[in-house]
């Protein structure tokens, strides 16, 4: 009997081992890739394409709803929104690796967390959790086990340097972006000023931290001119404001960066009425079509096929073992070059 326990055992400690090993030894993609959320199946899930919208491979195999991927700075790891608790908690963070296996939760507790983003050094993520009270903007360990809530808000997105957060504060129809100090936490609101009626969504710094995308309705009233929201960049200390697409196309939302900072990810509704993932290189006034999801009109006039979530590029990720040295500031300037 007692060697029959200590074999148990050994089995136990194998299987924990192993999963273990799993996740340390996931690949990054070799060549670079876009991780996004699809509803070709009237049920969201993550998948992969090259940036050229070929190669759409599909990640999770759930009947949950899994949203906002994104990579982590080395590609070895992708962190996702799913409802996989359903009851009582709508959503909550996971991991899992590049190929869509091992997938695991981030904390041991189930709140209401999802809009996650990474530091510039793998090693915390701020995401939105929303409580009785309102969305909050939290930031924890990779682990799970330390979780602090930092503002009022929604919607993070970390600099490339590490010193700062921003996000979104005033709903519903005086939105902006405000920026939080991560060192003192102090805020300051970085656009519009002064505050007028404005829709905005989805703020990301750019590569080299000099510049913020995202998206804004600014004509009153808002619920007639919902269709003319679009894509917006700013200087990172608030000048040059310059609108990328068209106010005349479909709603456009959602902008993410490419790794080399030359070209854009966005959401935009197609001819069906419903939201396709389109690319456009700055400077340029032609967008391509990457996406092509028909999706039957079972949820209204307005669905979303395809939402962008995170490109990523191994000629532009951190190094798979970063040396402790390495400093987070560090990382952002050498990102950039």
């Amino acid at each position: 009997m007692k060697h029959k326990s200590y074999f148990l055992l050994f089995v136990a400690s194998a299987a924990l081992l192993c999963v273990s090993i799993s996740s340390v030894f996931a690949k990054a993609p070799a060549t670079a890739k876009i991780v996004f959320t699809s509803s070709r199946d009237n049920n969201r899930e993550i998948y992969i394409m090259n940036p050229d919208g070929s190669g759409q491979v599909r990640l999770t195999h759930h009947r949950a709803d899994d949203t906002f991927p994104t990579w982590s700075p080395t590609g070895e790891q992708i962190l996702f929104a799913s409802d996989r608790d359903r009851f009582p908690i709508s959503r909550d963070l996971y991991l899992m690796d590049p190929d869509g296996k091992n997938v695991r939760r981030v904390f041991g507790k189930s709140k209401d967390r999802s809009s996650a983003v990474w530091s510039p050094d793998g090693k915390q993520i701020a995401y939105r959790r929303r409580e009785p009270s309102g969305s909050f903007i939290y930031i924890a360990t990779i682990d799970g086990k330390n979780e602090e809530k930092i503002a009022f808000g929604s919607s993070p997105a970390w600099s490339p340097d590490g010193k700062e957060i921003a996000f979104l504060t005033g709903w519903p129809e005086r939105m902006r972006i405000t920026i939080l100090n991560v060192k003192t936490r102090k805020q300051r609101v970085f656009f519009p000023k002064p505050v007028r009626p404005s829709w905005m969504t989805s703020p990301a710094w750019s590569p080299s931290g000099n510049k913020i995308v995202f998206t804004w309705l600014h004509q009153a009233p808002l619920k007639e001119f919902v269709d003319t929201e679009t894509i917006y960049i700013i200087n990172r200390d608030g000048t040059e404001l310059q609108q990328i697409t068209s106010d005349k196309a479909p709603t456009e939302t959602s902008p993410v960066w490419s790794p080399q900072g030359d070209t854009l990810l966005y959401d935009k509704a197609d001819k069906n009425n419903r939201l396709q993932i389109f690319k456009i290189a700055l400077g340029s006034d032609v967008s391509e079509q990457l996406t092509d999801t028909f999706i039957p009109k079972v949820f209204g006039d307005f669905f979303q096929a395809n939402s962008s979530g995170d490109w990523f590029d191994p000629a532009f990720a951190l190094p798979v073992a970063p040396r402790p040295q390495l400093s987070t500031t560090q990382w952002g300037e050498i990102k950039t070059k």
